[in-house]
């Protein structure tokens, strides 16, 4: 079975930190905020606030947020500088 996600920067993102939006295996989305200055990666809704209640809708968008995370960690680290955008397929 393969899983896919797209990891992408949102521009002019309505938060102070760095906004990305994740598509998964094409039938949701997930939002992450990148915040350089405190050097974390944190679940978020589609406005970058931080998802902290345990909702059934919050349950929802943090589905993954452990891998994406880890793979934008990763590439910031690689790269020296937050990505545009993160293509992953696992076979």
């Amino acid at each position: 079975m393969t899983y896919f996600f797209r990891l992408t920067r949102v521009p002019d993102a309505p938060c102070p930190s760095l906004l990305y939006k994740a598509e998964v295996d094409g039938s949701y989305e997930v939002f992450l905020v990148l915040d350089e200055q405190s050097r974390s990666i944190r679940p978020s809704d589609s406005n970058g606030n931080a998802i902290l209640s345990g909702t059934s809708e919050e349950q929802d968008a943090i589905r993954g947020f452990t891998l994406l995370a880890a793979h934008l960690a990763a590439e910031w680290e690689k790269l020296g500088r937050p990505p545009q955008e993160i293509r992953k397929v696992f076979g």
